[in-house]
């Protein structure tokens, strides 16, 4: 059993997919806010959408409002939608990951980048996360851009796409490790240090019988070792946000609150400031 630590380590924050995809941004900036989740984790889509309509103070003004912050913008869908996209549609996707860039740098927040789960090929991967780190670099040399990988082939070679691309950071989705039929807790022991950037929660039912992809739960609420996990979070040096991710079917504020608990009661309670 892994005991609490002896101080908080990690911010507690929520994925706009717990609320539900289709949740307005000022729904989720509000029932985060009032759930205590003081970081979001939002679609760069959405926040592009927002400003249009509302423009830079409209956005801040929502964010402190609301008593939240935008920790990480996520581009998984659309242009760019993963690293993985035919030749013909990089350009556009260069292009468009450096308006993300540009909007992640206006907010404050890191970057995510999704690869598909039929991604086989590590050197493609490597060679366009590179080149994305690159552009956002040029936009602004702090921002950091992590990976979220759901292969089996390419989550067993995590370690060296890092070597392969220093300047990315991996994002650690605790879920898909055990539905990938990995240890989560062997796989983020293994990591080198420094190397996570981003973490998402949630739990299981059970574990995963090959080729099963059991729905996922609120944190705490299932079988995987989530203590430990974060306590090997810990002794690898991550010190940020951790991000419940738990696809809502459609928008739904309750879940919003309901994943404010997990960090206030459970066996998770005690690893989470929760006072910012």
């Amino acid at each position: 059993m892994t005991s609490r630590p002896a101080r908080p380590a990690f911010t507690p924050a929520v994925d706009q997919a717990t609320g539900g995809y289709t949740m307005p941004l000022d729904v989720l900036a509000r029932a985060a806010g009032r759930a205590g989740l003081r970081t979001l984790e939002v679609p760069a889509f959405a926040v592009d959408a927002y400003l249009q309509q509302h423009g830079p103070a409209g956005l801040g003004a929502l964010l402190d409002r609301c008593g939240v912050r935008i920790g990480q913008l996520s581009c998984g869908s659309g242009v760019p939608a993963d690293l993985t996209v035919p030749s013909a549609q990089w350009p556009a996707a260069v292009a468009a990951w450096r308006g993300a860039c540009r909007t992640a740098l206006m907010v404050d927040a890191r970057l995510s980048v999704f690869v598909p789960r039929a991604a086989q090929d590590l050197t493609l991967v490597a060679g366009r996360l590179s080149e994305l780190s690159a552009v956002a670099a040029s936009v602004s040399p702090g921002l950091v851009v992590s990976v979220e990988m759901h292969t089996p082939v390419l989550l067993a070679h995590a370690a060296r796409l890092v070597e392969l691309v220093p300047a990315a950071r991996l994002l650690v989705d605790v879920a898909a490790l055990a539905l990938a039929g990995l240890d989560p807790v062997a796989h983020v022991r293994a990591l080198p240090a420094g190397s996570v950037g981003w973490v998402h929660l949630a739990d299981l039912p059970h574990l995963p019988a090959p080729g099963e992809r059991p729905e996922r739960l609120l944190p705490g609420l299932g079988c995987l070792p989530l203590p430990a996990v974060l306590g090997s979070l810990m002794e690898g040096g991550y010190r940020g946000p951790v991000s419940v991710e738990v696809p809502a079917p459609s928008p739904d504020r309750g879940r919003v609150a309901a994943a404010g608990c997990c960090f206030t009661t459970g066996p998770l309670a005690g690893f989470f400031d929760l006072t910012e």
